[in-house]
Parts: C-alpha cells; sequence; structure tokens
C-alpha cells in the first residue's frame, strides 16, 4: 500500500548578512537610546471623535468595564539608524541605501484601532505580528495620556535586509559553502526575494524564491520557489490566508510542490551512499479551518485537509514507471492557550524575540481509501501535544508527535517522537539551554529517516554520521552574551556545550557519539535577520566509525529544532 507522508519538507540554514558589519567598525558607540527613539516617519489615524479636542486634559474614556478606550494609534517608523544616531557617515551611508519600510506595512500589523478598548494581550500579540515579519531589529509600543485621549504608539525600527553572503559551515573535513543574494523588505513592501548557490557534501544547487505577503486584498500570501540541484529539480507555489491573530476566524492555504530528484541515503556512518534512488514528486494540498471559539487568550479550530500526490521512486538514475497517483481526505481538531515568552540569547541575540510556550494540541483524522488510488484502504492518524510553562528565570516546553496510517493489516508505518526543552537565565545574558528529544518511525520513506551530524545534533561528527529509524539526542549549552551591539554592528557571546545522542536502525546495534567544546557567537545587530552564527571547537570523542579528536564547526543556530521531528 502507498504510505501517507506527514513529514514536512527540512529546513534550509537561515542566512543573514555581515555587510553592514563592515560598514560600521569605525564607528564610536553612541550612549543608549530611550524606549522610544525619535522615529522618521509617523501616522497618526483620525481620531473617533473631532469633539474630543475640547474634553479636559488627561482625561480617557471608558468602556462599560472600565477599560480605555484608544482615541489615536500613532505608527512610527525609523531606518537602521534612526535620527539621533547618525552623527557618523557610515550610519548616513546605511540609510542611504536602504529602503525603509512603508508605515503600510507596520499598519497593518497593528491590532489595536481607534474606537476599541487598549487589550495588553492584542497589544503583545501586535508586537510578535511585526517580530514575526523579520524586518525589523526593534519593535516597541507604548500608551500615553493626552488632553485628547489615549494614545497608542507603536514603534519599529527597520534592520538591514539587503544580504549579499558568502558563507561555510564546516565540520572537519566536510564543507557546506553558498553564495546568495536576499532581499528580505523589497524597496520596502516586506517582500521576499532570494537567491542562492549552495554546494555540499552531496550535491550541488541553486535556486530562486519569492514570497509577497498580503499580495492579495491585504491578507493573502503567494510564495512562490524553484531549485535546481546537480541530481534534480523541484519547484513549489503557495497560496495562504493564515490566521493573521490568534482571534481571526477563518484561514485557508493551497500548496502545489513538484520534484524530479534523487533520493540519497546513509548508513552506518559512512559519507558514501548506501542507496540513491530516483523520485517523482506532485503533491496538490489544501487546508481550510474555520474557529468554534477564539479569543485574544486561544482558540478552538475545526478544519478539512486534503491532498492529491504523485510519488514514484526507482534506481537512479533510471525513470520511474507507470504513474501512481493517491488522494486523502481528512479533518482535524486544533487547540491552543496562548502562552508566549520575551527574551532574548536564546535563538537570538541582542534583540526580543518570542518563544511559544503555549499549550497545544492537535487531532487529525485522514481517510486514504482504495478508490483514491491504494492497494487497500486506510486510515491515517496524527496527534500532536505540547505543554509549555513560563519559570521565574526562565521558561520550558515538552512536545510529542505521532502519525500512523492503520490498514486492514494493521499500522503500515507511522512514527512517535517526545522532546524536551529548558532555558534557565540565572542573571542578565547568560542562559543555560537544555534539550533532549527520543523517536521511533516504522517503515519510513526513503531518505525519511533520522539523520544527525554535521550541524544538527552532535556538531562534532560529521554529516550522516548518525542515520536511522531509532534515535535520541541530548544537548545543553551555558551561553553568556558579552556583548550587544558592539559598534553599532556586532553582538557576541561565548558558550560552552556539551551533546550526546545518534541514530540507527532496529535491525542493527545502536550507534551514538559524544561531544564537548567551547564556542564564540556573533551576529550582526542590525540585520533583519539576526541567526547567530556558531563557531565551535568541539572534542569528539571515539566512536564505531569516528576517531577521537579536536574538531572546529562553523554553522549557524541551534543544533536541535524547537518542533518536534517526526518521520513518513
Amino acid at each position: 500500500m502507498p504510505r501517507l507522508s506527514f513529514a514536512g519538507p527540512r529546513p534550509e540554514p537561515v542566512l543573514r548578512s555581515w555587510l553592514p558589519v563592515l560598514a560600521l567598525l569605525l564607528y564610536t558607540p553612541l550612549a543608549a537610546q530611550d524606549s522610544l527613539p525619535p522615529a522618521d516617519t509617523t501616522s497618526l489615524t483620525a481620531p473617533v471623535d473631532s469633539t474630543d479636542r475640547l474634553a479636559a486634559p488627561l482625561q480617557v474614556k471608558t468602556d462599560s468595564l472600565g477599560r480605555p478606550i484608544v482615541q489615536y494609534v500613532e505608527v512610527r517608523g525609523s531606518d537602521i539608524f534612526d535620527s539621533s544616531e547618525t552623527r557618523n557617515w557610515t550610519q548616513r551611508l546605511m540609510n542611504g541605501l536602504h529602503f525603509r519600510t512603508h508605515l503600510g506595512i507596520i499598519e497593518r500589523e497593528v491590532l489595536i484601532h481607534p474606537g476599541e478598548p487598549y487589550d495588553s494581550a492584542r497589544a503583545a500579540e501586535t508586537a510578535r505580528n511585526l517580530r514575526t515579519l523579520g524586518l525589523f531589529r526593534r519593535v516597541r509600543l507604548d500608551t500615553v495620556r493626552t488632553d485628547s485621549g489615549l494614545v497608542f504608539r507603536v514603534y519599529a525600527q527597520d534592520g538591514w535586509s539587503t544580504q549579499a553572503d558568502l558563507r561555510f559551515r564546516s565540520a572537519g573535513k566536510q564543507t557546506d559553502w553558498q553564495v546568495s543574494l536576499i532581499e528580505r523588505n523589497l524597496i520596502g513592501t516586506a517582500t521576499l526575494f532570494a537567491t542562492r548557490y549552495r554546494h555540499t557534501p552531496d550535491r550541488s544547487l541553486v535556486n530562486f524564491q519569492l514570497l509577497k505577503r498580503r499580495l492579495i486584498a491585504r491578507t493573502v500570501a503567494v510564495g512562490l520557489r524553484y531549485e535546481s540541484r546537480s541530481d534534480g529539480k523541484r519547484g513549489s507555489v503557495s497560496i495562504d490566508r493564515p490566521f493573521l491573530a490568534l482571534s481571526d476566524r477563518r484561514g485557508i492555504s493551497v500548496g502545489f510542490d513538484t520534484r524530479n530528484e534523487r533520493i540519497i541515503q546513509f548508513r552506518d556512518g559512512n559519507s558514501d551512499p548506501s542507496d540513491s534512488t530516483r523520485r517523482r514528486y506532485t503533491i496538490g494540498v489544501i487546508e481550510a479551518a474555520t474557529a468554534l471559539r477564539a479569543s485574544n487568550t486561544g482558540y478552538l479550530r475545526l478544519g478539512l485537509t486534503g491532498q492529491v500526490r504523485r510519488e514514484d521512486y526507482a534506481p537512479w538514475p533510471s525513470k520511474p514507471g507507470p504513474q501512481t497517483v493517491t488522494a486523502t481526505a481528512g479533518t482535524f481538531l486544533e487547540w491552543r492557550r496562548a502562552n508566549y515568552v520575551v527574551t532574548q540569547g536564546f535563538a537570538r541575540i541582542g534583540r526580543d524575540e518570542d518563544v511559544d510556550v503555549s499549550t497545544f494540541a492537535r487531532l487529525a483524522v485522514i481517510a486514504a481509501p482504495k478508490f483514491l488510488g491504494y492497494d487497500s484502504g486506510g486510515v491515517g492518524l496524527v496527534a500532536q501535544l505540547r505543554v509549555g510553562t513560563q519559570l521565574p528565570k526562565g521558561f520550558a516546553w515538552v512536545d510529542a508527535r505521532a502519525n500512523g496510517l492503520y490498514g486492514s493489516g494493521g499500522l503500515d508505518s507511522g512514527s512517535v517522537t517526545f522532546g524536551g526543552t529548558a532555558v534557565f537565565a540565572p542573571i542578565p545574558r547568560h542562559k543555560l539551554i537544555a534539550h533532549a528529544d527520543i523517536g521511533w518511525i516504522k517503515n519510513p520513506l526513503p531518505a525519511a529517516e533520522f539523520d544527525l551530524g554535521f550541524a544538527t545534533g552532535p556538531r562534532g561528527f560529521p554529516i550522516h554520521a548518525f542515520t536511522g529509524d531509532r534515535n535520541y539526542f541530548t544537548t545543553a549549552e551555558y551561553r553568556f552574551i558579552f556583548g550587544q551591539d558592539l559598534f553599532k554592528a556586532l553582538d557576541l557571546g561565548a558558550a560552552a556545550f556539551v551533546d550526546h545522542g545518534g541514530a540507527w536502525f532496529h535491525t542493527e546495534a545502536r550507534r551514538t557519539g559524544t561531544d564537548v567544546g567551547l564556542g564564540l557567537r556573533l551576529s550582526p545587530s542590525r540585520a533583519a535577520d539576526a541567526n547567530p552564527t556558531r563557531l565551535d571547537l568541539a572534542y569528539r570523542f571515539k566512536n564505531d566509525a569516528q576517531k577521537a579528536g579536536w574538531v572546529f564547526v562553523v554553522a549557524s543556530g541551534l543544533v536541535f529544532s524547537t518542533q518536534p521531528r517526526g518521520g513518513s
């Protein structure tokens, strides 16, 4: 029976630009700015009632529950360096080369409007929406009582969004390098355009990507992607009308993906492929949901999902035979009690980031009947649960994910993963990050097995060092950020870490590895995306495939995913 695949595409490495760092190293830092710095551009909504200008000073209207009514919403935008920071020619040059974000981009993310009561939850969600865009290095919200009423002020300072990047990752003798040009805010319209050439130990590729948020009716996003590989091609189109807020009532997404690619599999820690398969894959997916209950604190959503898919395999480089086309249809229920932590120094350095520690559950039932192309009928089940909490000096969450396709003979394929993450901040600029996960897969599709090494998993081991249908991974890192916005250009930190874990096939002996080490964390403080670079010196302990020794590793981001990993 053809199997359902519930696993999404693997995330691509996150890029960012070091160009502003090089341009600003000659600059002497200015004094710290106020919480709401001067703005370069400002938009002020019209008052609810112009007669309110005659109200007594500092008198604020309230609703029946005593909540203050917002009279004005003031949106303020700023270039990379605001008007108080442009005392040096380098700052003026950077501002001159940068297209400032249009105020309308900021305004459309604001969830509080004139005439509505001020709501701290909606204000916090407004800040999250703006930070999620990945365009701003600083977002600040404030309220002020004036003689015309309560003013809700929104301030967003741009980050450097043009990224000309030459980057490499290295673990021992293996390298992964790329040259890319990325513009995250094309002429200030929040449009992403990217092109990249990348060479990995497995293949080389060039890709192009375009994403325009709220292109249609200020709500619908359109994304295009094309990738030409040395061993295949991929292309995708997505059209999404997402839930724009927790209290939003409806959302829908449509996606189309086609691939003619080589699938490589690895075993026993060997960097040479153990198997090579051609995959012809085309899928169209639609998912729509409506909120049965929705508020600023959470929701309960009911949705429908369906897909039509072609997926065929043949030994490389042969072409697959007759097409195998299948379809599924299902429904899901999703519930969330919202809880977000605003922190610094976890996945980002030197700026606010939103960490989701919500309590979340999703259950989906998917029908795969025989008349839609399957050898025999089956039912797919998907369940996901996350429980998070804020701690006195940190936060933590645990999550679990399970999926399976059941046919007449029982479980045909599926996976189960569990994970937990805890972050403690004993004193400012210090963080202890700990993570553990474990997983199991039955009958994974080719290349859908667990794959650890290089930049994900034990960082001192090479790419594909641990592959299989069983895995576990643990890591701990103590991080100290000792420089923020140095020379108005650079965030800098140091770290000590230990990793242990591995992956193996259930028919083979368990394969794991351990490493310890020290490293630096660097991030351009004025970039729109500040995913830090890791420079790690790791001591790798000997296992059955790798010798003991020191390894220098260059990579970016965390060594684990903040979402549970699954199989097929």
